[in-house]
Protein backbone atom coordinates (compact mmCIF):
# COMPACT_ATOMS: atom_id res chain seq x y z
CA UNK A 1 0.00 0.00 0.00
CA UNK A 2 1.47 3.34 -1.09
CA UNK A 3 1.51 6.41 1.17
CA UNK A 4 2.84 9.17 -1.09
CA UNK A 5 6.34 9.48 0.40
CA UNK A 6 5.15 9.44 4.02
CA UNK A 7 7.49 7.76 6.52
CA UNK A 8 7.45 4.00 7.00
CA UNK A 9 6.08 2.75 10.33
CA UNK A 10 9.66 2.14 11.53
CA UNK A 11 10.07 5.93 11.70
CA UNK A 12 7.77 5.91 14.73
CA UNK A 13 9.47 2.99 16.48
CA UNK A 14 11.51 5.40 18.62
CA UNK A 15 8.41 5.87 20.76
CA UNK A 16 8.76 2.26 21.90
CA UNK A 17 11.60 1.09 24.18
CA UNK A 18 14.02 -1.04 22.14
CA UNK A 19 13.37 -4.14 24.28
CA UNK A 20 9.63 -3.98 23.49
CA UNK A 21 9.68 -3.32 19.75
CA UNK A 22 9.38 -6.95 18.67
CA UNK A 23 6.40 -7.33 21.00
CA UNK A 24 4.71 -4.22 19.58
CA UNK A 25 5.33 -5.49 16.05
CA UNK A 26 3.43 -8.69 16.97
CA UNK A 27 0.64 -6.52 18.41
CA UNK A 28 0.45 -4.58 15.14
CA UNK A 29 0.22 -7.87 13.26
CA UNK A 30 -2.82 -8.72 15.40
CA UNK A 31 -4.29 -5.31 14.57
CA UNK A 32 -3.67 -5.92 10.86
CA UNK A 33 -5.32 -9.35 11.07
CA UNK A 34 -8.45 -7.78 12.56
CA UNK A 35 -8.38 -4.92 10.06
CA UNK A 36 -8.38 -7.37 7.14
CA UNK A 37 -11.52 -8.96 8.54
CA UNK A 38 -13.13 -5.73 9.66
CA UNK A 39 -12.87 -4.35 6.12
CA UNK A 40 -13.84 -7.70 4.51
CA UNK A 41 -10.50 -8.10 2.77
CA UNK A 42 -10.47 -11.56 4.35
CA UNK A 43 -13.58 -13.79 4.38
CA UNK A 44 -15.92 -13.07 7.28
CA UNK A 45 -19.01 -14.97 8.36
CA UNK A 46 -21.55 -14.35 11.13
CA UNK A 47 -19.48 -15.98 13.88
CA UNK A 48 -15.98 -14.85 12.84
CA UNK A 49 -15.60 -12.32 15.63
CA UNK A 50 -17.22 -14.62 18.18
CA UNK A 51 -14.51 -17.16 17.40
CA UNK A 52 -11.84 -14.46 17.70
CA UNK A 53 -13.16 -13.36 21.11
CA UNK A 54 -12.98 -16.97 22.30
CA UNK A 55 -9.55 -17.44 20.76
CA UNK A 56 -8.07 -14.64 22.88
CA UNK A 57 -9.10 -16.48 26.07
CA UNK A 58 -7.86 -19.85 24.87
CA UNK A 59 -4.27 -20.93 25.50
CA UNK A 60 -2.18 -21.17 22.33
CA UNK A 61 1.29 -22.38 21.45
CA UNK A 62 3.96 -19.67 21.67
CA UNK A 63 4.72 -20.40 17.99
CA UNK A 64 1.38 -18.86 16.97
CA UNK A 65 0.66 -15.13 16.86
CA UNK A 66 -1.89 -15.26 19.67
CA UNK A 67 0.26 -17.59 21.74
CA UNK A 68 3.24 -15.28 21.39
CA UNK A 69 1.13 -12.28 22.37
CA UNK A 70 -0.35 -14.13 25.37
CA UNK A 71 3.16 -15.05 26.53
CA UNK A 72 4.34 -11.45 26.21
CA UNK A 73 1.25 -10.05 27.91
CA UNK A 74 1.75 -12.37 30.89
CA UNK A 75 5.45 -11.52 31.11
CA UNK A 76 4.62 -7.80 31.20
CA UNK A 77 1.56 -8.22 33.47
CA UNK A 78 -0.69 -6.63 30.84
CA UNK A 79 -4.45 -7.02 30.56
CA UNK A 80 -5.81 -9.00 27.61
CA UNK A 81 -8.36 -6.19 27.23
CA UNK A 82 -5.76 -4.54 24.97
CA UNK A 83 -6.40 -7.41 22.54
CA UNK A 84 -10.15 -7.63 23.05
CA UNK A 85 -10.94 -3.91 22.66
CA UNK A 86 -9.52 -3.92 19.14
CA UNK A 87 -12.07 -6.61 18.32
CA UNK A 88 -14.98 -4.37 19.33
CA UNK A 89 -14.11 -1.65 16.84
CA UNK A 90 -13.39 -3.94 13.92
CA UNK A 91 -16.48 -6.04 14.57
CA UNK A 92 -18.61 -2.91 14.32
CA UNK A 93 -16.84 -1.97 11.10
CA UNK A 94 -17.46 -5.41 9.59
CA UNK A 95 -21.19 -5.18 10.41
CA UNK A 96 -21.73 -1.60 9.23
CA UNK A 97 -24.51 -1.33 6.65
CA UNK A 98 -24.89 2.46 6.49
CA UNK A 99 -22.81 5.05 4.71
CA UNK A 100 -21.03 7.26 7.26
CA UNK A 101 -18.45 10.00 7.04
CA UNK A 102 -15.10 9.01 8.51
CA UNK A 103 -15.24 12.02 10.83
CA UNK A 104 -18.63 11.01 12.25
CA UNK A 105 -17.31 7.49 12.76
CA UNK A 106 -14.39 8.84 14.78
CA UNK A 107 -15.60 7.27 18.08
CA UNK A 108 -15.16 3.86 16.48
CA UNK A 109 -11.76 4.82 15.08
CA UNK A 110 -10.68 6.01 18.53
CA UNK A 111 -11.93 2.74 20.02
CA UNK A 112 -9.41 1.00 17.79
CA UNK A 113 -6.66 3.55 18.42
CA UNK A 114 -7.13 3.81 22.20
CA UNK A 115 -5.70 0.37 23.08
CA UNK A 116 -2.59 1.18 21.03
CA UNK A 117 -2.22 4.51 22.86
CA UNK A 118 -2.56 2.75 26.20
CA UNK A 119 0.04 0.16 25.21
CA UNK A 120 2.54 2.90 24.33
CA UNK A 121 1.78 4.56 27.67
CA UNK A 122 2.29 1.37 29.68
CA UNK A 123 5.57 0.48 27.96
CA UNK A 124 6.86 3.99 28.69
CA UNK A 125 5.59 4.08 32.30
CA UNK A 126 3.10 6.88 31.67
CA UNK A 127 -0.03 7.65 33.68
CA UNK A 128 -3.69 7.39 32.53
CA UNK A 129 -4.00 11.14 31.62
CA UNK A 130 -1.58 10.34 28.76
CA UNK A 131 -4.03 8.07 26.93
CA UNK A 132 -6.64 10.39 25.44
CA UNK A 133 -4.44 13.20 24.04
CA UNK A 134 -1.92 10.71 22.67
CA UNK A 135 -4.78 8.83 20.96
CA UNK A 136 -5.68 12.14 19.29
CA UNK A 137 -2.13 12.38 17.96
CA UNK A 138 -2.31 8.85 16.53
CA UNK A 139 -5.69 9.70 14.99
CA UNK A 140 -4.23 12.82 13.36
CA UNK A 141 -1.44 10.75 11.82
CA UNK A 142 -3.99 8.17 10.64
CA UNK A 143 -5.94 10.87 8.81
CA UNK A 144 -2.78 12.19 7.14
CA UNK A 145 -2.02 8.69 5.85
CA UNK A 146 -5.61 8.23 4.68
CA UNK A 147 -5.46 11.51 2.77
CA UNK A 148 -2.33 10.30 0.98
CA UNK A 149 -3.43 6.75 0.14
CA UNK A 150 -6.07 6.21 -2.56
CA UNK A 151 -5.88 2.48 -1.79
CA UNK A 152 -6.79 3.04 1.85
CA UNK A 153 -9.57 5.43 0.88
CA UNK A 154 -11.00 2.74 -1.39
CA UNK A 155 -10.85 0.13 1.38
CA UNK A 156 -12.73 2.45 3.74
CA UNK A 157 -15.28 3.24 1.02
CA UNK A 158 -15.95 -0.48 0.67
CA UNK A 159 -16.73 -0.45 4.41
CA UNK A 160 -19.16 2.46 3.79
CA UNK A 161 -16.89 5.07 5.38
CA UNK A 162 -16.62 8.23 3.26
CA UNK A 163 -13.26 9.99 3.39
CA UNK A 164 -14.11 13.53 2.35
CA UNK A 165 -10.71 15.30 2.03
CA UNK A 166 -12.05 18.74 3.01
CA UNK A 167 -13.73 17.39 6.16
CA UNK A 168 -10.64 15.39 7.12
CA UNK A 169 -8.31 18.37 6.68
CA UNK A 170 -10.64 20.49 8.80
CA UNK A 171 -10.45 17.86 11.55
CA UNK A 172 -6.64 17.73 11.64
CA UNK A 173 -5.91 21.02 13.50
CA UNK A 174 -8.58 20.15 16.10
CA UNK A 175 -7.00 16.77 16.76
CA UNK A 176 -3.54 18.26 16.99
CA UNK A 177 -4.75 20.89 19.43
CA UNK A 178 -6.21 18.14 21.64
CA UNK A 179 -3.01 16.12 21.29
CA UNK A 180 -0.83 18.99 22.53
CA UNK A 181 -2.22 18.47 26.02
CA UNK A 182 -0.22 15.25 26.29
CA UNK A 183 2.98 17.24 26.84
CA UNK A 184 1.54 18.52 30.12
CA UNK A 185 1.20 15.05 31.60
CA UNK A 186 4.22 13.11 30.28
CA UNK A 187 6.74 11.95 32.87
CA UNK A 188 10.38 11.68 31.82
CA UNK A 189 12.23 14.33 29.83
CA UNK A 190 13.56 12.05 27.07
CA UNK A 191 10.15 10.58 26.30
CA UNK A 192 8.55 14.03 26.41
CA UNK A 193 11.14 15.23 23.90
CA UNK A 194 10.34 12.31 21.58
CA UNK A 195 6.58 12.96 21.72
CA UNK A 196 7.18 16.69 21.22
CA UNK A 197 9.17 15.90 18.05
CA UNK A 198 6.37 13.73 16.64
CA UNK A 199 3.89 16.47 17.56
CA UNK A 200 5.93 18.94 15.53
CA UNK A 201 6.32 16.44 12.70
CA UNK A 202 2.56 15.89 12.56
CA UNK A 203 2.09 19.67 12.41
CA UNK A 204 4.49 19.81 9.45
CA UNK A 205 2.60 17.08 7.58
CA UNK A 206 -0.69 18.88 8.23
CA UNK A 207 0.79 22.09 6.80
CA UNK A 208 1.93 20.29 3.67
CA UNK A 209 -1.50 18.74 3.15
CA UNK A 210 -3.23 22.10 3.72
CA UNK A 211 -0.99 23.72 1.12
CA UNK A 212 -1.45 20.83 -1.36
CA UNK A 213 2.31 20.25 -1.41
CA UNK A 214 3.99 16.90 -1.78
CA UNK A 215 5.02 15.02 1.33
CA UNK A 216 8.68 14.83 0.41
CA UNK A 217 10.16 14.88 3.90
CA UNK A 218 13.64 16.35 4.14
CA UNK A 219 16.14 17.32 6.82
CA UNK A 220 14.66 20.80 7.23
CA UNK A 221 11.26 19.30 7.99
CA UNK A 222 12.81 17.26 10.81
CA UNK A 223 14.58 20.35 12.18
CA UNK A 224 11.31 22.28 11.99
CA UNK A 225 9.52 19.50 13.88
CA UNK A 226 12.20 19.36 16.56
CA UNK A 227 12.23 23.12 17.12
CA UNK A 228 8.44 23.30 17.23
CA UNK A 229 8.40 20.51 19.79
CA UNK A 230 10.93 22.32 21.96
CA UNK A 231 9.00 25.56 21.70
CA UNK A 232 5.75 23.96 22.74
CA UNK A 233 7.42 22.17 25.66
CA UNK A 234 8.51 25.59 26.91
CA UNK A 235 5.13 27.31 26.59
CA UNK A 236 3.30 24.55 28.46
CA UNK A 237 5.86 24.34 31.25
CA UNK A 238 3.64 26.22 33.67
CA UNK A 239 0.79 23.81 32.99
CA UNK A 240 2.80 20.95 34.48
CA UNK A 241 3.34 22.56 37.87
CA UNK A 242 1.60 20.73 40.67
CA UNK A 243 0.81 17.60 38.63
CA UNK A 244 3.08 15.60 40.93
CA UNK A 245 0.62 16.34 43.72
CA UNK A 246 -2.38 14.77 41.94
Amino acid sequence: MEFANLPHWKFYARLIPAKDRRFVLAYLRWLKLLALRGTHRKPVHAKTFNYLYRAVSREWSAHTLLGNLQKEFIARNLSLSLLLELLDGFEWLSENRYTLSFVKASPIALQIISPLARLVAILNNQRPPFYQPFASLIFAYAIVYILNSPDLQQILAQSLLQTNPAALKKQLPLLLNDAKQVLSVITGFCFKLKVAFYMGFCRRLIQKNANHTENNINFLDSVNAFLYGLWYMLIIRDNTRGLNKL
